[in-house]
């Protein structure tokens, strides 16, 4: 089976119950809800049909709820407005109709950050201003590059420290939202710093949300606190499209790859976003570009890449999945598998140990799971064959959809009495049909099942044995 998952967005183009089918059959393993845009109504809606429709399918799909965060954007203003090259613009808090070389920026205390100097980044970097003066709450600019602007176009400000918190009141909302939908991953915004995901992590146990957090790096704060961010969150999302106007552009392939890396030696999930497929939001077919763009980044080690406008107002949303879908199987076929990577603590080194025993013996393995960690662990040693993982709890199978190589299968009643646990364990498994009884398993578990950390145990059974001894 494909390892390394599809998170596709949904929007306008996909919302609909036969559309959310189609990708779910197509291969979709989460589907990303920006909540950067349509009611909570809309998204409800979403969620519920995705977890029928899910469960009908008999696949498990994860939610992801992205937050809108603390994207910087022009102000209400009527019509287009021309820049071109040279003209002097104002960036005020307001709109002044009597003056035409005013745009609306309602970011009073960004605009008191601003110097001279500064380069003001306009609409995904099309037009791009450079502060020139500063006088209190106008900021005067020279027109670099010019364009046609409308109201609510992002700005991004590379250099400047935005002190805001990290949630924004909307960000608030939605997550107490999230938390009542059961939503199964939260990406937060603009993450510059460990703190940052501090902060989200407490709102979110204030809501009672149990979701795993996301951190999408898109700021160069970001990039350079990436080891102590990587140390809070349980993934992180290298999102090239803000990033490709915060850093040069030319940076951003390097920085991808080197966080991706830095996720995979932290045990730590990584999704490359933006662009994958972009062409495909008007055309049938990808561009040679796109399709090897997708296999770098599987071959880099991501655990997953994301699908935004191609799914969400693309015109073909099923055939962008099967696309996806089609590349990265031809991709691992000549994936790097079984990484060596040393072990820190005693769920990593029982998960190195299982990983060495799966190569060395072809054997199947097998997880269950209370949190989710054992199974992410030997994720983090890439091993060339589906990782089957059971849990208690359906959330935590939710959660695990985003792991690469990790197959949730389903819900294993708790079992203190571990014989059982086993019996229950390999007959779920021949029941999928994932493994038969010509198999070799080896099997990750802890003394108390059901226990979070209690990870210490790895049986390697030869399943003709087992069940030969088990029906005598």
């Amino acid at each position: 089976m494909r390892k390394t998952k599809i998170i596709a967005t949904i929007g306008p183009s996909s919302h609909e119950p036969a559309v959310l089918e189609q990708l779910i059959d197509a291969g979709m393993d989460c589907a990303r809800l920006n909540f950067s845009h349509g009611t909570l109504a809309e998204h409800g809606a979403v969620i519920d049909d995705i977890r029928r429709i899910s469960q009908a399918q008999g696949k498990i799909v994860a939610i992801l709820q992205d937050l809108g965060g603390i994207k910087l954007r022009l102000g209400e203003f009527e019509g287009l407005r021309q820049l071109a090259r040279g003209d002097s613009i104002f960036l005020a808090p307001e709109a002044d109709s009597s003056r035409s070389d005013v745009i609306p920026f309602p970011q009073p205390d960004v605009l008191r950050s601003l110097r001279p100097g500064n380069q003001v980044f306009i609409s995904d970097g099309t037009v791009r201003l450079e502060v020139t003066a500063v006088h209190d709450l106008e900021v005067k600019t020279l027109v670099r590059n010019g364009g046609v602007l409308s109201s609510h176009k992002g700005v991004n400000l590379p250099g400047v420290a935005i002190d805001q918190p990290v949630l924004t009141p909307e960000d608030e909302v939605a997550i107490q939202f999230g938390a009542e939908k059961d939503v199964d991953w939260v990406a937060i915004s603009f993450v510059r710093s460990a703190g940052d995901i501090r902060y989200a992590r407490e709102h979110l146990e204030r809501v009672g949300s149990e979701a795993l957090v996301m951190a999408k790096v898109e700021r160069a704060e970001g990039i350079d606190n990436i080891d102590s961010i990587l140390e809070e969150v349980d993934g992180v999302m290298v999102a090239r499209g803000d990033m490709g106007v915060e850093i040069p552009m030319e940076r951003v392939p390097i920085v991808q790859k080197e966080l991706t890396a830095k996720a995979n030696q932290a045990a730590k999930i990584s999704v490359i976003a933006t662009q994958m497929l972009a062409s495909m939001v008007t055309s049938p077919t990808p561009t040679r570009a796109e399709v090897s763009d997708i296999t770098n980044a599987v071959l880099d080690g991501c655990d997953a890449i994301m699908l935004s406008d191609e799914t969400a107002v693309g015109q073909y949303p099923v055939e962008t999945v099967r696309v996806a879908d089609v590349t990265i199987r031809e991709a691992e076929k000549i994936y790097p598998y079984h990484r060596d990577l040393a072990a820190h603590g005693r769920t990593q080194a029982i998960a190195s140990a299982a990983g060495r025993l799966v190569r060395s013996l072809g054997s199947k393995p097998i997880v269950i799971t209370s949190t989710g960690r054992a199974a992410f662990e030997i994720s983090r040693y890439r091993p060339d064959c589906d990782v089957l993982v059971f849990s208690h709890d359906e959330a935590v199978l939710r959660r695990l959809s985003l792991g690469w190589g990790l197959y949730p299968v389903g819900v294993i009643p708790a079992e203190r009495d571990l014989p059982k646990l086993v019996s229950l364990l390999i007959q779920a498994s021949l029941d999928s049909k994932l493994v038969t009884e010509d198999d070799v398993v080896t099997i990750v578990h802890g003394f108390l099942p059901g226990v979070s950390g209690t990870t210490n145990t790895i049986q390697v059974l030869d399943l003709k044995e087992f069940l030969s001894n088990n029906r005598a």
